[in-house]
């Protein structure tokens, strides 16, 4: 998920060439009192999301096109392509490990792993195995 390739025939080689294509930084997150803004480079415009009562960030991770927020009450994602999207976090549910990296968010928690798609704005989830 990290970049896209593609593959190149060179004529008289006989073989495949490999090469990865950067995702330009596309996205950064600004928190500005009880408000989330995403500022997408890519469309020119920041994009708002209002933190609710009582709501606190618990932890942030930022890549070229994807963010990644976790609050006490929900996890949060912002595309490039797609705006915010959010899922309700369950109760007990320990934040592992997030993560964001081109166009893909990753959550990891006590019970669920959670992966959001930058390009397209869903979120896909698992329950965990074991707790």
């Amino acid at each position: 998920m990290a970049s896209v390739w593609t593959v190149s025939l060179t004529p008289g080689w006989g073989g495949a060439q490999v090469v990865a294509e950067a995702v330009p930084k596309q996205v950064d997150l600004i928190v500005d009192g009880g408000w989330l803004l995403a500022s997408n480079v890519r469309l020119s415009r920041f994009d708002e999301l209002k933190l609710n009562a009582q709501e606190s960030i618990v932890d942030t991770s930022v890549g070229k096109a994807v963010i990644v927020v976790v609050t006490n009450q929900r996890l949060i994602a912002y595309g490039a392509r797609s705006g915010w999207r959010t899922v309700p976090r369950i109760a007990n549910e320990r934040i592992e490990r997030i993560s964001a990296e081109d166009f893909a968010g990753l959550v990891v928690t006590s019970k669920r792993l959670l992966n959001f798609n930058g390009r397209s704005g869903v979120w896909g989830e698992e329950k965990r195995r074991v707790n």
